[in-house]
């Protein structure tokens, strides 16, 4: 299927795969796609690592490499917010209107955590990193990907 998008890219296929695992990111760059690993959580090291295993298994398929590098965002002075921070953000009316939902369609409450407050799946996520970006930014232009 040739179209702008794949002419662009230098794939067979118009197919885009955001991942943070990196054999979800080869499998669909061997298949034609464009496979880009979402580097956000991932150490130097081991974003070092994850690279060299990508090209080691595709070869000279395209691929690419999803890195946040924010010169400042909200909460970088206090080393980035927190989930509760954030939810904190959320105005009155959003709240109301979810639980609204939550209770007409007898979604059950979720269970309180260690901490009292109540869990939210993605509770553990990092904050986003107060250091800067730059090594992943270095690693990543030091291996071939197609996109930064």
């Amino acid at each position: 299927m040739k179209n702008t998008v794949t002419e662009t890219f230098n794939i067979d296929v118009p197919i885009f795969a955001f991942s943070h695992c990196r054999d979800v990111v080869a499998a669909v760059s061997k298949a034609g796609g464009f496979g880009v690993l979402g580097a956000v959580g991932h150490s130097p090291d081991a974003l070092e690592i994850d690279l060299k295993w990508i090209e080691d298994e595709i070869g000279e398929h395209p691929y690419g490499v999803d890195l946040i590098v924010p010169a400042k965002y909200e909460g970088s002075d206090e080393g980035g917010l927190t989930v509760h921070k954030i939810a904190n953000m959320i105005p009155d009316a959003h709240h109301e209107y979810v639980t609204e939902i939550l209770e007409k369609y007898d979604v059950p409450e979720l269970a309180e955590t260690k901490s009292g407050q109540f869990s939210m799946k993605n509770e553990g996520l990092r904050q986003c990193p107060q250091e800067p970006r730059a090594p992943q930014l270095e690693i990543a232009l030091a291996h071939n990907p197609s996109f930064v």
